[in-house]
């Protein structure tokens, strides 16, 4: 009997032990409804907002340098989940404030909305221009980065421009930041889209002290644009330039960081227009070292269709697609010459992370040549050879005539 009770009780508190690790899950929940859930954040130079002027006004102001405006965009919950639907109406709301410490203005916002900053959600933050060009991106980005609520997988985005422009847009029934985040999804139709640089992906980039590149947004009458890049230079860590959408292209190229995306040349014999649909692209790259001069060769390769033609040609004729391939060909290397003579001779910043294969190749070396790699590179030889072959020319063929 003492042993069955004995027993009994043994299963009775293993039982109770069980529950009560099982119940600590729920300890640190928080209701959704008392979330100030953001998405994306953006930083531009410091200017006040007339709502802050409007308080500082009536006392509501504290110790602070106007350096930096940071805005936040917040979900509407009452909107976003289906309970109001109006149309018309924004799905989110977005909030400036203005600060010398971007932790100092977050928590400011406490102070002004019944739902704190929940950065948990985080898409997308995007740094204006003339931020990026004054300061330092791992002092710009040392709050991002050790903030414990932000999402290491948020976009990091530069825009021409004022940055909080790109959290607003013309469309009310789309979430900015969302929409930012969905673009990069748009690489097997375009290779003019930079690969996602995430938080997580910049701080080794940072840490490096390696030049390389962020994708840049423009923004006009409430619409925003992928157009091209920014140059972040290794030494100073700061913005120095842009690359346009064409030389972003000739990078993806070169590294075959292509997904898919069209190319339009001319022939040479009527001066009209050609499309070249990607459909596969692969490059190698090898580096040469003697001594400090460095020097590469690079073999491009791309297979594709012909998408769209307006010379005079017969689809079926050997000549007539050789012919395409050359004009592509020579398109593709008119533009990979441009893109090289900006950033050797104008930026002389390795925009196109080649020091990543002079490291792999030559561990020893790149320990001695990695302090003054942009100078490096700027002096590098560089080879290259374009490969096209067009595999197929769509779902049907067409004879043109003049």
């Amino acid at each position: 009997m003492i042993r069955q009770w004995q027993s009994w009780r043994v299963t009775w508190i293993g039982g109770m032990l069980v529950i009560l690790i099982l119940l600590t899950g729920c300890w640190s929940r928080k209701e959704i409804e008392d979330l100030g859930i953001t998405i994306g954040a953006a930083v531009d130079l410091g200017k006040e907002t007339q709502l802050e002027q409007d308080f500082e006004r009536k006392g509501g102001g504290y110790t602070k340098r106007n350096a930096l405006t940071l805005t936040y965009q917040m979900v509407q919950l009452s909107q976003s989940d289906g309970g109001a639907g109006r149309a018309g109406e924004k799905k989110y709301r977005n909030i400036s404030v203005t600060s010398d410490s971007l932790y100092e203005a977050t928590r400011e916002i406490a102070l002004m909305n019944d739902r704190p900053i929940f950065g948990q959600h985080y898409k997308v933050i995007v740094i204006s221009d003339e931020v990026a060009r004054k300061y330092n991106m791992q002092l710009l980005f040392d709050f991002f980065i050790r903030e414990q609520e932000f999402r290491p997988s948020c976009l990091v985005l530069i825009c021409k421009g004022e940055a909080r422009n790109a959290l607003d847009m013309k469309d009310k029934s789309d979430f900015p930041s969302m929409r930012l985040l969905s673009i990069t999804d748009n690489q097997y139709r375009s290779s003019r889209i930079l690969p996602p640089m995430s938080l997580s992906k910049l701080l080794p980039e940072i840490n490096s002290s390696s030049s390389f590149l962020l994708q840049n947004i423009i923004t006009a009458d409430g619409e925003v644009k992928f157009a091209g890049a920014a140059v972040i230079y290794g030494k100073t860590g700061k913005l120095i330039g842009f690359l346009s959408e064409e030389d972003l292209e000739s990078i993806n190229w070169m590294t075959a960081k292509v997904k898919g995306g069209v190319l339009k040349s001319y022939d040479s014999r009527s001066g009209k227009s050609i499309l070249y649909e990607i459909t596969s692209m692969k490059s190698r790259i090898r580096p040469h070292l003697e001594g400090k001069r460095v020097s590469f060769d690079i073999v491009i390769e791309s297979e594709g269709r012909l998408g769209e033609q307006w010379a005079t040609g017969d689809d079926f004729d050997n000549q007539f697609i050789k012919r395409i391939e050359e004009e592509t060909i020579k398109q593709i290397r008119h533009r990979i010459d441009k893109m090289l003579h900006r950033v050797q001779k104008e930026y002389r910043a390795d925009a196109i992370g080649l020091s990543e294969y002079v490291r792999i190749y030559y561990p020893r070396a790149w320990q001695t040549i990695k302090k003054d790699w942009d100078d490096s590179f700027a002096e590098a030889t560089i080879r290259y050879q374009v490969k096209v072959n067009v595999k197929e020319f769509g779902t049907t063929s067409i004879n043109v005539h003049e």
